[in-house]
C-alpha cells in the first residue's frame, strides 16, 4: 500500500467515516448500526458498574477474540495517564508492574485470565483513589479505565456518555440542531467541505475550504472530528461562537450563529440531457430511501433511460439503508452484502427486496477516497451484479459493522461486532470498492499507476482529471463542481444505451479513452 493510502487511511481513520456531515450523526457515517438492549452487571455497589458492562460486552460481542491481558492493562495506563499528578508513576516489568502515588505504591501482574485480571484492575483503582484522599474521584478513574480499553480496539469503536449517547440516537432520525455544514480532515486538519443551502452556515457566508481555528473559545488543536461535531450541534435556537481561516485571505473570521433544525437532504435528483438521471446521495440516514424514490418517480415522468449515481464524499450511513438503496437497483432476491461476526454462526445475508426494481436499467457509479461504509456496500453490490460501471478512485475501505449497546445510566457503546463483505466475497477493508475506471487526480500530484503484468485482462481503464478536462471543454463543455467531468464522463458512457450490460459501458468507456490525447 503506497504511503498516500496509508496517510488516507490514517486521516480518514480519526473519522468516525470519514468525513463528517455535521447534519449527520458520525453513528451513521462510521457505519451501520444496530441497538440493543442494557447488559447487567453483577455488582452490589455502582463501583466500576458500567466498566464492567463494557468489558462483558467487549469480551463476549467483539469481533475478534478478546486478549484479557491486553484489554486490562490499557484500562490501568488509561487510568493512570489520565491523572493529572506528577506523583503518579507506572513502572513495567515482564512479570510484575508497580503502580507509585506520592511514596505509596501497589504492585499488579496481569494474565490472559479474566476474572484474575479483574481483581488486578480493582486494586489499582481502589488504591488511585484512596491514595488521593479521594481527590481522584471514582468515575474520572472509570471513565479513563474504558477510554483505555476503546482506544486498544479499533478507529470505530467507542464509548458515549450520556450526552453522546442520546445525540448519536437522536441524529439517526435524519435531524438536528445544528448550523448546515459539511465538514471533513485534511492534512490533520479540520475543513468545511460545503455548506447547506440556506443554513446558518450559508447565510453567515463560510465557504469551502474555511479552517476550523476554535469553537466557543476552545482552539480546534488535534481534535477528533467527532468532538467538532459534537461542538457545533446542539438544541435549536442556542448560539454557537466558531473562528475559521480562509485561506485566500489568511486572516480569521469569526461567526456568532443560532442552531436550527436541519433536514437532511441526503438525496439529489437531476436529468441530464433528457436520457440519463443524475442521483447525488450523500449519506445513509433514516430519510435516505424515502427521498430516493421520490427521485425516482421524477425520473420515470422524465423517461429516463440510465442512471449516474453518485457517492463521491459519501462516508456512510446505515446498513438497512443500503440495502435498500440497493434493492431499487437490482433482480429481487439477489445478494446485496452479507456480514460474518467472530462466530461462524454469526452469518447474515441481505437480498435484494422489491420485485418491480430497475434491474435492467444501466447504471454508472462515481465513487472516491472518500466513499466509505454504506457507499461502499451499494458500490459493491452494483458492481458484482456485472449491471454497473465504478467511476473514480478506490474507496476507502470500511467494511466493518458497529453496533449499539445501551450501558447503564444512559451512556451507550459503539462497538464493531461484525465485518461485511461483497456478494463476491471481496473484504471490503482490506481491498475498498476498486473502479473498472480510475480517474487519477494528477491536479493533486497523483501519478497513472504501472500497468499489472500478472493482470492479462486489462479490464481497467486509468484516465487523468486534467486530460479528460481539456478534452471535455474543447468540446464546449461548461464544467462545474455540479457537472464536473466525471459526471460528464458517465453520461457520455450510458447515453443511448438501453442494457445494463458492464461490457458494453467499458466498450463505450474506451471509445471516449482513445480520443483523448494522452
Amino acid at each position: 500500500m503506497s504511503s498516500n493510502n496509508n496517510f488516507r487511511k490514517y486521516s480518514l481513520g480519526l473519522l468516525a467515516g470519514l468525513l463528517a456531515l455535521l447534519c449527520l450523526p458520525q453513528i451513521n457515517i462510521l457505519g451501520p448500526v444496530g441497538l440493543r438492549g442494557i447488559a447487567d452487571a453483577g455488582f452490589f455497589n455502582n463501583d466500576l458498574e458500567v466498566f464492567e458492562e463494557v468489558i462483558d460486552l467487549v469480551s463476549e460481542k467483539y469481533v475478534y477474540p478478546p486478549n484479557h491481558k491486553k484489554l486490562f492493562s490499557a484500562a490501568i495506563e488509561g487510568m493512570i495517564k489520565n491523572i493529572d499528578s506528577d506523583h503518579v508513576t507506572l513502572s513495567k516489568n515482564p512479570r510484575i508492574n508497580t503502580v507509585r502515588y506520592k511514596n505509596r505504591n501497589t504492585r499488579y501482574r496481569l494474565t490472559y485470565d479474566k476474572k484474575h485480571d479483574w481483581d488486578e484492575l480493582q486494586k489499582v483503582y481502589y488504591f488511585l483513589h484512596d491514595q488521593s484522599d479521594k481527590a481522584i474521584t471514582k468515575e474520572s478513574l472509570e471513565n479513563s479505565a474504558i477510554e483505555g480499553i476503546m482506544g486498544s480496539l479499533d478507529t470505530y469503536s467507542q464509548y458515549m456518555n450520556e450526552d453522546s449517547f442520546k445525540k448519536s440516537m437522536r441524529d439517526t432520525e435524519g435531524k438536528y440542531g445544528g448550523l448546515g455544514m459539511v465538514i471533513t480532515m485534511k492534512d490533520k486538519r479540520l475543513y468545511v467541505v460545503k455548506t447547506m443551502r440556506d443554513s446558518p452556515a450559508e447565510r453567515a457566508g463560510i465557504l469551502a475550504d474555511d479552517s476550523f481555528v476554535s469553537v466557543n473559545g476552545k482552539e480546534i488543536v488535534e481534535m477528533h472530528i467527532e468532538e467538532l461535531a459534537n461542538l457545533l450541534r446542539g438544541y435549536p435556537d442556542t448560539k454557537v461562537t466558531l473562528s475559521l481561516e480562509r485561506p485566500s485571505e489568511k486572516r480569521k473570521r469569526t461567526y456568532t450563529l443560532t442552531r436550527e433544525i436541519i433536514l437532511i437532504s441526503t438525496v439529489e435528483y437531476k436529468t441530464l440531457d433528457n436520457q440519463i438521471g443524475y442521483l447525488k446521495i450523500n449519506s445513509f440516514s433514516k430519510q435516505t430511501e424515502k427521498q430516493l424514490k421520490e427521485g425516482l418517480d421524477q425520473a420515470k415522468e422524465d423517461g429516463v433511460k440510465g442512471f449516474v449515481l453518485d457517492l463521491r464524499e459519501n462516508p456512510g450511513g446505515l446498513l438497512t439503508q443500503s440495502v435498500k438503496v440497493a434493492s431499487h437497483f437490482l433482480f429481487k432476491g439477489r445478494m446485496v452484502v452479507y456480514t460474518q461476526g467472530r462466530a461462524r454462526n454469526d452469518y447474515h445475508e441481505y437480498r435484494g427486496l422489491y420485485r418491480d426494481s430497475l434491474y435492467q436499467v444501466p447504471v454508472a457509479i462515481l465513487i472516491n477516497q472518500y466513499s466509505a461504509s454504506a457507499s461502499e456496500i451499494v458500490a459493491g453490490a452494483l458492481r458484482d451484479s456485472g449491471k454497473a460501471l465504478i467511476i473514480g478512485e478506490n474507496s476507502y475501505g470500511k467494511g466493518s459493522v458497529q453496533t449499539i449497546f445501551r450501558l447503564s445510566g444512559g451512556s451507550g457503546l459503539r462497538l464493531t461486532t461484525s465485518k461485511y463483505y461483497t456478494p463476491s466475497g471481496i473484504d471490503i477493508t482490506e481491498h475498498g470498492i476498486v473502479p473498472e475506471i480510475h480517474i487519477i487526480n494528477d491536479d493533486a500530484g497523483e501519478e497513472v499507476p504501472k500497468p499489472d503484468k500478472n493482470d492479462s485482462s486489462q479490464s481497467s481503464l486509468n484516465l487523468k482529471a486534467s486530460n479528460l478536462n481539456k478534452f471535455f471543454e474543447k468540446q464546449g463543455i461548461s464544467l462545474t463542481a455540479d457537472h464536473d467531468s466525471s459526471i460528464e464522463l458517465a453520461l457520455r458512457i450510458l447515453k443511448n444505451t438501453t442494457v445494463a450490460s458492464k461490457k458494453r459501458s467499458m466498450e463505450k468507456a474506451r471509445e471516449i479513452a482513445a480520443n483523448i490525447n494522452y
